[in-house]
């Protein structure tokens, strides 16, 4: 039987309406590559996702770009059904997931009938509609803003930001913008190799609205085209920078930059609230350690409590490898999310590119290898692109980590 506690969607109606859910919904189970909604068919039905993981496409002028992936909990429909239109994307799943349906008419008398389901349905229609109803990519389309995050130490987090802000640079083309909010003991400085001189502290006297190239002349460049705002130079200035002030340069840089990259301290104060708040995805960075497990699925749950969207967030399994003990799809069921990404362990590559402060992307080492094949995938599916039919996707590799056959 279906927990719908998973369904955050849900958590405003009471118990007999969840039950009569149970018996109106109809589920079905699919193999992986299917494609189980096709732009501009009907859609008369809501989907919920209950395992596995789809991902939302559109076809922009001939060209396929991804918007989103649905994780575990998450719904897509209600867009085409509240506009009644036909579907507005396409959705295929890359692993065995399994989907629930709950018709139109049901939708649409749930939110007749309680308020706080018709809020619910409203934010999620809000967030999507620009995103689905759009007919074309906008030129003054505002930047990206990506969070790289976790609330404990050891998972790669500052290494996989820098390297991800080095790709999209280097071999996107993108103009990109990396921001090292650990502003006590920020590390990016020593991972891309970059004197110190320029930092955030020297805009925390200007005044509001402060001024693009103010903003820039604190920026240092970085040889693949990369531009980074480091943190304070010493500790103790960390407190000299508010949540306020990072939210304008925020604003101001994502408004003239294809991507903003953000590194994160591993604590949840105000500042990270506020980052969670202003950014488009948080790439949440974890191993399978247990620990890490642990506190991921805390943060998880906190963060639906707090009513973060959960499209929002997309977990990234750090240092994936064989023999770890644990099955990923038994992470997955505990978090009630899917793992988005998989960066393999090469330790052998990682290590000496930190030691150097050369990224390991720019390597020579690393070409040909699984985590560089990884960190393509992700930097492509933040750009929207698609790779080639048989060279690739996430289930191929999650079978080759773990020995799959």
């Amino acid at each position: 039987m279906i927990d719908f506690k998973i369904f955050p969607f849900f958590s405003t109606l009471p118990f007999r309406e969840l039950e009569k859910l149970k018996k109106i919904c109809r589920f079905k189970k699919y193999a992986s590559g299917t494609v189980v909604i096709k732009e501009k068919e009907a859609l008369d039905e809501l989907v919920f996702v209950v395992e596995g993981q789809l991902t939302v496409t559109k076809t922009y002028r001939q060209r396929k770009s991804t918007l989103f992936n649905l994780d575990p909990g998450d719904t897509y429909g209600e867009v085409e059904i509240l506009n009644g239109t036909p579907a507005l994307s396409t959705l295929v799943g890359y692993q065995e997931f399994h989907l629930m349906y709950l018709p139109k008419n049901e939708f649409l008398r749930l939110i007749g009938l309680y308020p706080g389901f018709a809020k619910e349905s409203r934010d999620l229609y809000t967030r999507r509609a620009p995103q689905l109803l759009e007919e074309g990519m906008s030129k003054t389309q505002a930047g990206k803003v990506i969070t790289f995050f976790n609330v404990k130490g050891g998972a790669g987090k500052s290494v996989i930001a820098a390297n991800t802000a080095v790709m999209l640079a280097r071999y996107w083309k993108k103009k990109v913008v990396l921001l090292d909010m650990n502003l006590a003991f920020g590390d990016q400085a020593i991972l891309l190799g970059l004197p110190t001189d320029n930092h955030i502290h020297k805009l925390v006297g200007e005044r509001p609205p402060i001024k693009l190239a103010n903003i820039e002349r604190q920026l240092t460049t970085h040889p693949s085209g990369l531009k980074v705002l480091l943190p304070p130079p010493l500790p103790e200035l960390a407190e000299t920078i508010k949540p306020m002030l990072v939210e304008h340069i925020v604003d101001i840089l994502r408004a003239n930059y294809d991507f903003v990259i953000i590194d994160t301290h591993n604590q949840l104060s105000d500042l990270e609230l506020k980052i969670i708040e202003i950014s488009d995805l948080v790439m949440l960075m974890m191993t399978m350690e247990l620990t890490f497990i642990k506190n991921t699925k805390l943060l998880l749950d906190l963060l639906q409590r707090i009513k973060v969207p959960r499209d929002k967030i997309k977990v990234v399994l750090n240092r994936a490898f064989k023999s770890m003990g644990l099955e990923p799809a038994k992470v997955e069921k505990s978090l009630r999310y899917a793992i988005s990404h998989f960066i393999p362990s090469e330790g052998n590559i990682v290590v000496p590119s930190v030691n150097k402060g050369v990224p390991f992307v720019l390597s020579k080492s690393s070409e040909g290898t699984d985590v560089l094949m990884a960190m393509k995938k992700l930097c492509a599916t933040l750009t929207g692109e698609e790779f080639e039919k048989g060279t690739w996707n996430m289930f191929s590799l999650i079978k080759e980590v773990f020995g799959l056959n």
